[in-house]
Protein backbone atom coordinates (compact mmCIF):
# COMPACT_ATOMS: atom_id res chain seq x y z
CA UNK A 1 0.00 0.00 0.00
CA UNK A 2 3.12 2.53 -0.96
CA UNK A 3 1.80 5.78 -2.34
CA UNK A 4 3.76 8.42 -4.16
CA UNK A 5 4.37 11.60 -3.89
CA UNK A 6 5.21 13.86 -7.08
CA UNK A 7 7.55 16.81 -6.22
CA UNK A 8 8.21 18.99 -9.04
CA UNK A 9 11.18 21.67 -8.99
CA UNK A 10 13.47 19.57 -7.39
CA UNK A 11 16.06 20.75 -9.56
CA UNK A 12 15.84 24.13 -8.95
CA UNK A 13 15.53 23.34 -5.42
CA UNK A 14 18.96 21.65 -5.30
CA UNK A 15 20.43 24.82 -7.45
CA UNK A 16 19.48 27.20 -5.19
CA UNK A 17 20.51 25.52 -1.72
CA UNK A 18 24.20 24.17 -3.82
CA UNK A 19 24.75 28.24 -3.68
CA UNK A 20 23.73 28.55 0.23
CA UNK A 21 26.66 27.57 2.51
CA UNK A 22 27.01 24.14 3.64
CA UNK A 23 25.47 24.57 7.37
CA UNK A 24 22.58 26.87 6.08
CA UNK A 25 20.89 24.29 3.80
CA UNK A 26 20.96 21.98 6.34
CA UNK A 27 19.11 24.30 8.86
CA UNK A 28 16.61 25.47 6.11
CA UNK A 29 15.61 21.75 5.57
CA UNK A 30 15.52 20.67 9.19
CA UNK A 31 13.68 23.62 10.09
CA UNK A 32 11.36 22.90 7.01
CA UNK A 33 10.74 19.28 7.80
CA UNK A 34 9.90 19.86 11.20
CA UNK A 35 7.17 22.40 10.21
CA UNK A 36 5.46 19.35 8.79
CA UNK A 37 6.11 16.69 10.93
CA UNK A 38 4.67 19.13 13.06
CA UNK A 39 1.07 19.11 11.31
CA UNK A 40 1.11 15.01 11.66
CA UNK A 41 2.47 15.04 15.41
CA UNK A 42 -0.74 17.32 16.15
CA UNK A 43 -2.91 15.34 14.48
CA UNK A 44 -1.89 12.18 16.31
CA UNK A 45 -2.11 13.82 20.10
CA UNK A 46 -5.13 14.71 19.46
CA UNK A 47 -6.42 10.97 17.85
CA UNK A 48 -4.57 8.81 20.21
CA UNK A 49 -7.20 6.79 22.36
CA UNK A 50 -5.57 6.59 25.60
CA UNK A 51 -6.94 7.72 28.87
CA UNK A 52 -3.29 8.56 30.04
CA UNK A 53 -1.43 11.87 28.87
CA UNK A 54 1.77 9.64 28.98
CA UNK A 55 1.30 8.45 25.58
CA UNK A 56 0.07 11.65 24.08
CA UNK A 57 3.21 13.84 26.22
CA UNK A 58 5.21 11.78 24.38
CA UNK A 59 4.46 11.92 20.46
CA UNK A 60 7.15 14.07 18.95
CA UNK A 61 8.90 14.93 16.14
CA UNK A 62 12.87 14.34 15.83
CA UNK A 63 15.38 15.17 13.34
CA UNK A 64 18.05 12.64 12.53
CA UNK A 65 21.96 13.27 12.08
CA UNK A 66 22.91 13.20 8.65
CA UNK A 67 24.40 10.38 6.81
CA UNK A 68 25.36 13.12 3.69
CA UNK A 69 23.23 15.99 2.38
CA UNK A 70 20.23 14.74 3.44
CA UNK A 71 17.62 15.59 5.91
CA UNK A 72 15.24 13.48 7.71
CA UNK A 73 12.91 13.91 10.79
CA UNK A 74 11.27 11.23 12.58
CA UNK A 75 7.58 11.40 14.01
CA UNK A 76 6.82 8.85 16.49
CA UNK A 77 6.77 8.08 20.44
CA UNK A 78 9.60 8.89 22.88
CA UNK A 79 11.10 6.55 24.59
CA UNK A 80 12.67 6.97 28.02
CA UNK A 81 16.31 7.24 28.33
CA UNK A 82 18.12 4.82 30.26
CA UNK A 83 19.25 7.71 32.64
CA UNK A 84 15.70 8.00 33.43
CA UNK A 85 15.29 4.19 33.44
CA UNK A 86 17.75 3.91 36.09
CA UNK A 87 16.76 7.09 38.23
CA UNK A 88 13.15 5.16 38.22
CA UNK A 89 14.53 2.03 39.36
CA UNK A 90 17.31 3.33 41.65
CA UNK A 91 14.23 5.49 43.72
CA UNK A 92 11.55 2.71 43.50
CA UNK A 93 13.21 -0.54 43.10
CA UNK A 94 10.91 -1.30 40.22
CA UNK A 95 11.48 -1.37 36.37
CA UNK A 96 9.28 -1.83 33.67
CA UNK A 97 6.30 -1.41 32.89
CA UNK A 98 5.40 -0.20 36.91
CA UNK A 99 7.32 3.33 35.69
CA UNK A 100 4.18 5.63 34.74
CA UNK A 101 6.19 7.77 32.49
CA UNK A 102 7.23 5.03 30.17
CA UNK A 103 5.17 4.87 27.08
CA UNK A 104 6.22 1.28 26.18
CA UNK A 105 2.39 -0.01 25.10
CA UNK A 106 2.33 2.59 22.60
CA UNK A 107 3.03 -0.54 20.01
CA UNK A 108 -0.03 -2.11 21.63
CA UNK A 109 -2.63 0.67 21.08
CA UNK A 110 -1.12 1.30 17.89
CA UNK A 111 -0.76 -2.52 16.01
CA UNK A 112 -3.05 -4.00 18.90
CA UNK A 113 -2.51 -7.46 20.04
CA UNK A 114 -4.37 -10.90 20.05
CA UNK A 115 -6.63 -9.93 23.26
CA UNK A 116 -6.91 -6.07 21.78
CA UNK A 117 -7.69 -4.34 18.93
CA UNK A 118 -5.44 -1.73 16.88
CA UNK A 119 -6.49 1.74 17.58
CA UNK A 120 -3.73 3.66 15.58
CA UNK A 121 -2.97 6.52 15.96
CA UNK A 122 0.42 7.67 14.49
CA UNK A 123 -0.63 5.72 10.69
CA UNK A 124 -3.44 7.32 9.76
CA UNK A 125 -1.81 11.18 11.01
CA UNK A 126 0.80 10.40 8.19
CA UNK A 127 -2.44 9.52 5.98
CA UNK A 128 -4.43 12.22 6.53
CA UNK A 129 -1.51 15.30 6.66
CA UNK A 130 0.82 14.03 4.33
CA UNK A 131 -0.16 16.14 1.28
CA UNK A 132 -0.49 19.07 3.93
CA UNK A 133 2.78 18.57 4.92
CA UNK A 134 4.47 18.08 1.90
CA UNK A 135 2.31 22.03 0.88
CA UNK A 136 3.97 23.18 4.62
CA UNK A 137 7.36 22.05 3.82
CA UNK A 138 7.53 23.68 0.32
CA UNK A 139 6.60 27.06 1.19
CA UNK A 140 8.97 26.71 4.31
CA UNK A 141 11.49 26.40 2.05
CA UNK A 142 10.92 28.70 -0.12
CA UNK A 143 11.03 31.48 2.44
CA UNK A 144 13.81 30.39 3.88
CA UNK A 145 15.69 29.95 1.02
CA UNK A 146 15.01 33.89 0.12
CA UNK A 147 15.17 35.38 3.05
CA UNK A 148 18.64 33.85 3.32
CA UNK A 149 19.62 34.64 -0.13
CA UNK A 150 18.74 38.08 0.27
CA UNK A 151 21.35 37.85 3.71
CA UNK A 152 24.26 36.43 1.33
CA UNK A 153 23.51 39.35 -0.74
CA UNK A 154 23.40 42.21 1.84
CA UNK A 155 26.65 40.77 3.00
CA UNK A 156 28.58 41.47 -0.10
Amino acid sequence: MAETIIVRGLRELQAAMRELPKNLDRRILNAALMGGARLMVNHAKASVRVDTGTLRRNIRARPVRPVSHSATVIVGVRKLSKKQIAAFKKKTGKSGSANPSDPYYWRFVEFGTSKMSARPFLRPAFETKKYEAVAVIKTAIGKRIEVEAEKLKNRK
